[in-house]
């Protein structure tokens, strides 16, 4: 009997001794995340969009969409008044302001071309690191330039594909009379250009159902879980992938934005944005058109200034080495070699 009462003394003291620590612990972090993380009341973000990767019952890399994500940061009348040739939706993370910089002060810099419109946009989400320094920054910085777009999710490479769609959306909702679009990476270097007078073409009539970038066939989706492009037979159980343009850099005309986001509306998200591009193609019956050879690159090649003017995209061109060769895509020497 001593040893049962003894017993459960003991058991009502660590029980006690819990409670308190929880309390303790509960008081600790409270002013731990009040101090270092405050809650994002005043962008209006539901806490159910914060999430790496948004969850549905059906699988947990599946996310729910369509869903109601909203603009936090727009340019709604940026193309008032305007009928742009070409719009660049260039992917970003929210607190990569130096790359940026370095695109408005390059490739992305609207004033560069006179013998058509063209609009830059950037495309961004909500930061993962310290939201709300980074959300300040964004607002300052999208005040000062007018061309930051940002919706309600988080910002990781497994949401791209959201971003791309956020881009579709605000294409068809604020900018529709488009003649074409252009999704591309920050990391890229891109000869506008060439873009617009060898291969779009201002005198000819704006093609439609057209959709053009380096092609990919005949891939499949990676099962490997440790592998960061795995996609789940539940989300997406064929062994192959349509054909899609890689994602670095992609072109297409303007009314293609309504389509891919309407029928995006239907179809399971994939998280590989690009391969996601390909299945709503599939599913449009619109076959990604073949560009002339080798003038979109999805790798790294040497510079060199004549062959660089003869090429769309090349990738993997950091900040300071675009802006160290743009000097001789610029004035005189934009008119090549």
């Amino acid at each position: 009997m001593v040893t049962v009462r003894c017993s459960r003394k003991l058991s009502r003291f660590w029980i006690a001794s819990f409670i308190v620590s929880l309390g303790v612990v509960s008081l600790i972090s409270g002013r731990f995340w009040t101090q270092s993380y405050p809650k994002l009341k005043s962008f209006h973000i539901q806490p159910t969009t914060l999430q790496p990767f948004p969850l549905i019952k059906r699988h947990p890399l599946a996310p729910p969409y369509p869903y109601p994500y909203k603009f936090i940061i727009n340019q709604p009348k940026k193309c008032s008044n305007r009928n742009p040739f070409l719009v660049l939706l260039v992917i970003s993370e929210s607190n990569d302001v130096d790359s940026r910089i370095a695109i408005r002060n390059t490739w992305g810099n609207e004033s560069n071309y006179r013998s058509v419109d063209i609009v830059t946009v950037f495309l961004v989400a909500i930061s993962s690191v310290t939201s709300v320094p980074v959300q300040k920054m964004l607002e300052e910085e999208s005040a000062t330039y007018g061309d930051v777009i940002q919706q309600d999710f988080l910002d990781t490479y497994y949401n791209l594909t959201l971003k791309t769609l956020m881009g579709m959306e605000w294409v068809l909702k604020f900018c529709p009379n488009a003649s074409y679009v252009m999704k591309i990476d920050k990391d890229m270097f891109l000869n506008v250009e060439y873009l617009v007078h060898q291969l779009l073409r201002p005198d000819l009539s704006v093609r439609t159902d057209y959709f053009t970038g380096l092609i990919v066939a005949n891939t499949g989706p990676i099962r490997n879980k440790a592998i960061k492009w795995y996609v789940p037979e539940e989300i997406y159980p064929n062994k192959t992938y349509p054909p899609y343009c890689a994602g670095p850099g992609y072109v297409f005309s303007g009314d293609m934005a309504k389509k891919i986001y309407d029928i995006s509306q239907v179809i399971t998200v994939v998280p590989n944005e690009d391969s996601f591009m390909g299945i709503c193609l599939h599913h449009l019956n619109i076959p990604p058109t073949k560009p002339p050879d080798n003038i979109f690159n999805g790798h790294r090649i040497d510079y060199k200034r004549c062959l660089f003017h003869k090429l769309i995209t090349v990738h993997h061109y950091g900040k300071s080495e675009l802006q160290k060769v743009w000097p001789d895509f610029w004035g005189e020497k934009a008119l090549g070699c």
